[in-house]
C-alpha cells in the first residue's frame, strides 16, 4: 500500500499537468485589460515586542494562519514572448493568532490587504507562461488586548511567482506563490500598552482571471 499510494500521486499529478498542457497548446493567453478572483492560504508571520501583564516580552515568529479571498486588474502585453502586466490587487483573510504572556492574552489579526504589482514571464508553450512578480503591498492588523482593540497599517515589498493556463482565448488559470515584507510599525491604544511588531506574509493561491 505505501507504495501504491505514492504511484497513484505522481500519476493525478502528471495528468493533471498534462491536462493543462494540452488545453494551453490549444488556446492563448491574451493580452489586454483583464478582472479576476483569487483565493489561497496565507501565514504572516510577525516578530513582535511589547509589555504585556506588567512586565517586557517579545516573541519572534507569532504566525497568524487562515482562507484568503481577492480579486485582481491589470492590463497585460505581449512581445517576443515576453509577457508583462502592471496588476491591482485586493483581498481579505481571516488569519489570526493568539499568545499569553503573565496571564494577558493578545490577539492579532491579519486583515485587508491592497498593492500593484508588476508581472514579468515568459511564454514556456503557445498557451502557458511562468512570471515573476514585485510591487508594494498595504496591510490591516488590529490587536487585541483584554477589552482594547488598535488598528494599524503596514507596508512593505512583495515578491514571488507563479505560473499561467489559457483556459480557452479569453480565461486564464493561475497559481503562484508571494512574499511579503513589511516595515514595522506600533500599535499605541491598548491599555497603555505599544507593541511593536514587523509582519512577513506568505500567501499560496490559485484563480481565474478574463480578458476583455
Amino acid at each position: 500500500m505505501k507504495g501504491i499510494l505514492p504511484g497513484l500521486t505522481r500519476t493525478a499529478v502528471v495528468i493533471g499537468l498534462g491536462a493543462l498542457t494540452a488545453g494551453a497548446q490549444a488556446a492563448a493567453i491574451s493580452d489586454g485589460p483583464y478582472v479576476g478572483i483569487v483565493g489561497g492560504y496565507q501565514s504572516t508571520d510577525l516578530d513582535w515586542s511589547g509589555n504585556l501583564g506588567g512586565s517586557s516580552a517579545s516573541v519572534d515568529s507569532l504566525a497568524l494562519v487562515g482562507p484568503r479571498v481577492g480579486v485582481v486588474g491589470g492590463w497585460s502585453a505581449w512581445g517576443n514572448n515576453i509577457y508583462g502586466a502592471i496588476e491591482l490587487n485586493a483581498a481579505t483573510s481571516t488569519a489570526d493568532g493568539t499568545v499569553r504572556v503573565d496571564g494577558s492574552g493578545l490577539k492579532l489579526e491579519s486583515e485587508e490587504t491592497y498593492g500593484a504589482s508588476v508581472l514579468f514571464g515568459r511564454r514556456i508553450v503557445p498557451g502557458a507562461l511562468l512570471y515573476g512578480r514585485v510591487g508594494w503591498q498595504r496591510l490591516h492588523s488590529t490587536a487585541r488586548l483584554g477589552g482594547d482593540s488598535d488598528d494599524q497599517w503596514f507596508g512593505g515589498i512583495r515578491a514571488g511567482a507563479g505560473g499561467m493556463w489559457a483556459l480557452s482565448d479569453m480565461v486564464t488559470f493561475r497559481i503562484e506563490y508571494t512574499h511579503s515584507f513589511y516595515q514595522s510599525e506600533k500599535w499605541k491604544d491598548l491599555a497603555g500598552t505599544t507593541l511593536k511588531a514587523k509582519p512577513r506574509e506568505n500567501v499560496f493561491q490559485g484563480g481565474f482571471t478574463v480578458t476583455f
